[in-house]
């Protein structure tokens, strides 16, 4: 078998975060590793697999996609069954004790993996648990770890145990861009030529880290350098106590890399580079700021509103009279619609966030391979809750119990040769199990002109704002959909990431005419395109409006017969669950459209006027529970 070539170290131009980052953790590998972030194709997995040939420690990778059993290492049940002794399969923890696990893409590893992860790095140890039989291995290693957010966040449970953080940028100078590029070419037309002509730097490389671990047991850490660290982090504001002992570690590796034997402020203060980033609270304290200046803000536009308010209610009764407010033909001619929505857009704030209620996708009997915390359903792998047995051998799952249980009747006639019991095949039982996965949810809004003059797209911003809160931690995927003038817009891909959300959020404008039909099919289509990924996804499709588009896609159809036609089409997608939630005032000039959007798609339907912007999520509650009955 060929030697893999790993591009080396000291050919990467520039990265110099990253660099040290990792060099760090190679002369302190009590630092706790390194997370680095940034977008892709940056050289952050080359300049981690770069470390391989300087390292004289095991190396792991961990695949994004690995299984439970190939992390943590399974018992071959049916071998030690047969032989009477536990033999165990080792697992990629076990074979990363004492030296470095490297991850990839690691934002997108499955909630189960990320317990485990974890789970071994608070504990040094690899526990198995299989059938009643525990096993222990230890399992202490520097976690490496590269993400680009743009994919999702990563839970912060996880993120705090990586002692540094870097970032990756692309460079914007032309000489180093152009540097890289020969350098590649370089390396991809004579890979052992250009290893050569970095040999000596990797070598030089190799020995400074050598002599940077031996200066580690001289370093003495002073009550000064205490006071001063303990100071920095209650500044830095960040959470708990780890970024203290991770700071002394990284100062100390600083002064060792830099060849002294004594900590100074400067090596303090260049270990907090590495060690603050991921663990300030400045974000979610920042957001409770936004949010309250949002409510103040609304607060004193109401006030200063009041007194014209109610000088000119007469006007805008007349107004809500006018034929702009009633659906429109499809013709778009009349010169009272035109002056209507040729308002000036504008932009509202984002309601007040709060908890959200638990709530999930119908139920079916559909075996998925997804991951998440929200819909209960059953599996096809071997996590989750083991809830009854099958004689269907699949995935290699033994139920130990069951297996037993149907061999007992025959043990009195079989050969046993030395076992306590004999088990042949066809006793065999596997786990039917279940477990929770993640839904879609794709909110379809009014951003028309009406909605900004009702303010409720205030309160559907705080509702998905919370909604995206609560999809972080159950790992779904949401999505915003919002319509208006003459066209849908995807505002917010499926995502689970908070503060890309919050930054969405804030730029939607309301104005102009309400392309409803054209917001369904977009909403439509981010499902569709969703589902071609993600087979098992569980989508919701949420509609707030009042139904009265005035936008046809088909300019010979009329928007309310197009509406239902499209509707229709959807309800025939049994995996789409569909919510519409009507914003239209009750009254004489109710049309009552948007119920008849909820008949045609099969879906719940419920008025926003009796609701508050936090009942939205109770209806998304109530619409699952009594589907599911």
């Amino acid at each position: 078998m060929l030697k893999k070539i790993y591009y080396p170290f000291s050919a990467v131009v520039g990265q110099n975060d990253i660099r040290e980052a990792l060099i760090l953790n190679l002369i302190n590998p009590k630092i706790g590793g390194v997370l680095i972030n940034g977008e892709k194709g940056t050289a952050k997995s080359t300049l981690v697999r770069a470390l391989i040939p300087i390292i004289d420690c095991p190396f792991t990778e961990v695949p994004v996609s690995v299984s439970e059993d190939c992390l943590c290492g399974s018992i071959d049940l049916e071998k030690t069954m047969t032989e009477g002794s536990i033999h165990v399969d080792e697992g990629l923890l076990s074979k990363a004790d004492g030296g470095i696990l490297y991850i990839d893409e690691i934002n997108l590893l499955p909630d189960s993996i990320t317990d485990l992860l974890i789970q071994a790095l608070s504990s040094g140890t690899n526990r198995i648990e299989r059938e009643g039989i525990s096993l222990e291995r230890e399992s202490s290693f520097v976690i490496i770890g590269t993400m680009n957010s743009a994919g999702g966040d990563m839970r912060s449970q996880l993120t705090d145990y990586f002692g540094l953080y870097a970032q990756a940028q692309a460079s914007e100078n032309i000489d180093e861009r152009i540097e890289i590029v020969k350098r590649i070419e370089a390396f991809e037309a004579d890979p052992y030529g250009f290893l050569e002509k970095y040999q000596s730097e990797e070598n030089a490389l190799k020995q400074s880290i050598e002599a940077a671990r031996r200066l580690m047991d001289q370093i003495e850490v002073s009550e000064e350098n205490l006071s001063y660290i303990v100071n920095a982090c209650i500044e830095a504001a960040v959470e708990g106590h780890r970024a203290d002992i991770v700071m002394v570690q990284t100062a100390k590796a600083v002064a060792a890399f830099h060849g002294k034997t004594f900590i100074d402020r400067a090596d303090i203060d260049e270990a907090a580079y590495f060690v603050f980033p991921h663990r300030r609270r400045s974000h979610d304290s920042q957001s409770r700021k936004e949010e309250q200046e949002n409510e103040e803000e609304a607060q004193n536009n109401e006030q200063q509103d009041a007194g014209d308010n109610e000088k000119s209610s007469s006007e805008n009764e007349e107004k809500n009279r006018e034929p702009a407010e009633t659906p429109s033909d499809g013709s778009g001619n009349g010169e009272k619609q035109k002056s209507r929505y040729q308002s000036k857009s504008q932009t509202s704030g984002v309601g007040e966030s709060f908890k959200v209620v638990p709530f999930s996708h119908i139920k079916d009997r559909k075996s998925r391979i997804g991951t998440g915390k929200r819909t209960l359903t059953k599996t096809a792998g071997k996590s989750g809750r083991y809830v009854y047995a099958t004689m269907d051998r699949r995935n290699n799952d033994l139920a130990l119990d069951a297996t037993i249980r149907a061999a007992a009747p025959y043990q009195r006639f079989r050969e046993k040769e030395g076992v306590a019991i004999a088990i042949k095949a066809e006793d065999i039982r596997e786990k039917v199990r279940q477990k929770r996965v993640a839904n879609l949810l794709v909110f379809v809004v009014d951003a028309s002109g009406s909605m900004g003059a009702q303010k409720r797209m205030a309160e559907t911003k705080g509702a998905i704002l919370s909604l995206l809160k609560d999809a972080y931690v159950k790992r779904d995927k949401i999505s915003l959909v919002t319509f208006s003038g003459n066209e849908a817009r995807v505002i917010l891909p499926p995502t689970g990431s908070v503060e890309r959300g919050v930054e969405l959020l804030r730029e939607i404008e309301t104005g102009g005419k309400t392309p409803l039909n054209a917001g369904i099919g977009k909403g439509l289509q981010v499902i569709q395109s969703e589902m071609r990924k993600r087979p098992d996804v569980m989508p919701m499709l949420i509609v707030i409006t009042d139904g009265r588009g005035n936008v046809s896609l088909d300019g010979e159809k009329k928007p309310v017969d197009e509406m239902l036609e499209m509707s229709e089409k959807i309800q025939g997608i049994k995996q789409i669950d569909s919510m519409v939630i009507d914003i239209e005032k009750s009254g004489i000039m109710s049309f009552g459209i948007a119920k008849r959007l909820a008949d045609a798609l099969g879906g719940k339907y419920f008025k926003l006027d009796e609701l508050r912007s936090d009942d939205i999520i109770n209806i998304v509650r109530a619409s699952g529970k009594s589907e599911a009955s």
